[in-house]
């Protein structure tokens, strides 16, 4: 998502499409440290370089344990690490299809900032809020999802946490839940895992 966006949510359409998620897979681990070499002036060197990875300071929501998800009404199975089957560059995700089917549940981790978040004009209805002691922001998409979705982004050391529910086409209504009453159950019910501060 970083790697071509330079605000915390560019990836959200595709992740509002996306989030029927499946399947998590802990193979999408860090890759080892790719050497390069380097010329001298003088004579051929070659030098072995370490990468640091740039992902390592982001807290990965895919180690919440998965009896906390059960236990919330979500469905473990369908747990997955990637946005519409892309492993986002920068982000760490971790999605979840409601047991009942009525909605996707995600959970996207980065280094932006929640004044970043703010200042995208593609969201609206930014409302400043708290999370037990942590600052947060809740907001909604503009356009055709907006009744439909909603975002809770926390902070955290070392950047954000963004939360988002999103009801499933045909389950408006009697059988789908308000976006922003779940997000923030669901949110606060999973705050104990969030990096300390």
């Amino acid at each position: 998502m970083a790697g071509t966006a330079k605000t915390p949510h560019a990836a959200a359409l595709i992740l509002g499409a996306a989030l029927a998620l499946a399947g998590c897979n802990d193979n999408s681990a860090d890759s080892a440290p790719t050497p390069s070499s380097t010329k001298a002036s003088t004579s051929t060197t070659v030098t072995a370089t370490t990468s640091k990875d740039p992902e390592a300071a982001i807290w990965n929501p895919c180690d919440i344990p998965d009896s906390a998800i059960s236990a919330l009404g979500l469905n473990t199975a369908s747990k997955d690490t990637t946005v519409a089957g892309v492993d986002p560059t920068g982000w760490k995700v971790c999605g979840w299809l409601s047991a009942a089917k009525t909605y996707n549940f995600g959970v996207l981790s980065s280094e932006h900032t929640l004044e970043e978040s703010r200042q995208r004009t593609d969201y609206v209805d930014y409302v400043s809020t708290t999370v037990g002691s942590r600052t947060a922001l809740q907001f909604r998409p503009r356009g055709a999802t907006h009744d439909q979705t909603c975002w809770l982004a926390v902070e955290v050391p070392h950047g954000i946490v963004d939360f988002k529910v999103m009801n499933r086409s045909g389950t408006v209504g009697a059988s789908a839940g308000e976006p922003c009453a779940e997000v923030r159950r669901l949110t606060e019910a999973l705050a104990q895992y969030l990096p300390e501060r």
